[in-house]
């Protein structure tokens, strides 16, 4: 199934229900608290490890069971255009807690610590007097546990509400390690039908590749119920109202053609919003959004200035229902993972370009992908002769291009490369120019596509 009807399908799960249904919660004027309250609002971030964003049933997947997140896109907003820095938890999780690139706070490598000198969303809070946090998964380093206020470790969820300090607002951040690889049988009771599952297009339709999904669903439906923990816990302490919550994952699903790749499955990521008063409930936004966006708009919503280092955009704006500027384009990049692969890509709403940074190298999936059932299954039909043209491209072809273009209206699976189409050069060029730019000015490694020069005088000569 087509991964653009997926996340262009807004009345699957929405439809259904009416702002009058949704448990008779009122509206309120827009602002950076509930209505009749001054104190600046709570922040809850709950964030899934490898996770695309079709993989959710108010995203249009009719198998998968999340009644829990479906509830908060009902009571919220759903933005079916997010998307990550990085396709690899680490350099993407700092780029959410830092507003800045991966490559730009030395956190590119997978398991880089994230150093001391680097101010996250973390300091800026606690400067303000909120109370921070975290659970679970945060994969920045030992030492960056010493920036909470309050680490979960094995103690229940309850006792950050019971803890906390009750005249302060707080920033609570739940990493959850669902749908991490490795999967076992006992993901959700009961599981997933694996003839019921979607097969994406990015992969082949096999027994195996369906069980691998099936156990992926369940995971994720492990996960849903503990949101579900989570949001209760805010209602028993009457938090909700309050409280902006933001559900997202930290890169796409860990399957081939996926994680740790630049096209959309890697990248592309599920993002709810629900701010009781702030947000009208059963929105849905196709404009871009990159999660680089989240620290700016948690500062803007709390009434803190935003640094001018931060490389993102608050969506405050668009999620009070505000006239707002969107995105022109998101940017992405790809490392060291278990290998090195360097990539780097830029997407606007309709096009996406890739520099390829290693052509000479085939696809080489991350560890965990490579022992994965999935994959196995791919080279069990190579062998045998069966896999498809586009399937062989995909994943075997070397050297791979240097520059990938892809018109993602005409061809959202990403499989017709239009980069040596003559009549597709302005647009390359175009979009080399915008990845130039901002490698430039983020202080990217690598060296960018084409020479910009931002003065108007000539470069000095050698």
């Amino acid at each position: 199934m087509n991964r653009r009807k997926f996340l262009e399908n807004t009345s699957l799960a929405l439809s259904a229900f009416t702002v009058g249904e949704l448990r008779g919660r009122g509206l309120s004027s827009p602002g950076g608290a509930s209505a009749g309250s001054s104190t600046p609002p709570n922040f809850l971030f709950l964030v899934s490890d490898d996770q695309s964003a079709p993989d959710v049933g108010c995203y249009g997947n009719p198998t998968i069971h999340t009644p829990h997140l479906d509830r908060l896109a009902l009571e919220g907003m759903r933005f079916t255009n997010a998307f990550v820095t990085s396709p690899q938890c680490s350099p993407s999780r700092s780029s959410i807690l830092t507003g800045r690139s991966a490559h730009a706070t030395g956190t590119a490598r997978l398991h880089s610590p994230l150093r001391s000198h680097y101010l996250t969303i973390l300091e800026h809070l606690k400067k303000a007097g909120y109370f921070v946090g975290a659970y679970k998964k945060v994969h920045l380093g030992k030492q960056f546990w010493k920036r909470w206020d309050f680490v979960g470790g094995a103690k229940p969820l309850a006792a950050f509400f019971e803890e906390r300090p009750k005249d302060r607002s707080f920033y609570l951040h739940i990493g959850f390690h669902d749908p991490h690889r490795p999967y076992l049988p006992a993901g959700l009771s009961p599981s997933h039908d694996p003839k019921t599952v979607v097969v994406p297009d990015f992969l082949p339709d096999t027994p195996a590749i369906r069980k691998d999904l099936a156990h992926y669903y369940g995971e994720i439906g492990r996960m849903d119920g503990n949101v579900g923990k989570i949001l209760a816990l805010l209602e028993e302490h009457g938090l909700a109202e309050n409280t902006l919550v933001i559900f997202v994952s930290d890169n796409g699903m860990p399957f081939p053609g996926a994680k740790g790749t630049l096209y959309d499955p890697g990248i592309q990521v599920p993002f709810i919003a629900r701010w009781p008063g702030t947000i009208k409930p059963g929105r849905v936004s196709s404009d871009l959004a990159s999660l680089i966006d989240l620290p700016p708009t948690w500062l803007d919503a709390a009434g803190i200035p935003i640094p001018e280092i931060m490389e993102g955009s608050s969506l405050l704006k668009l999620l009070r229902g505000e006239e707002y500027r969107p995105r022109e384009a998101i940017f992405a990049e790809r490392n060291w993972h278990d290998n090195l692969d360097l990539i780097r890509a830029v997407r606007t709403r309709r096009f996406k370009l890739i520099q390829n940074y290693r052509p000479e190298l085939p696809y080489r999936p991350v560890r965990d992908l490579k022992r994965s059932p999935s994959w196995n299954s791919i080279l069990e039909v190579r062998e045998e002769g069966k896999l498809s043209a586009r399937f062989e491209q995909r994943f075997f072809a070397q050297p791979r291009p240097e520059v990938e273009l892809y018109d993602l209206e005409r061809d959202p699976g990403e499989t017709k490369n239009l980069a040596g189409d003559p009549a597709m050069a302005d647009t390359v060029h175009r979009l080399q120019e915008m990845l130039s730019r901002w490698m430039s000015n983020t202080n990217d490694f690598l060296p960018p596509p084409l020479e910009i020069f931002e003065s108007e005088e000539s470069p000095p000569e050698e």
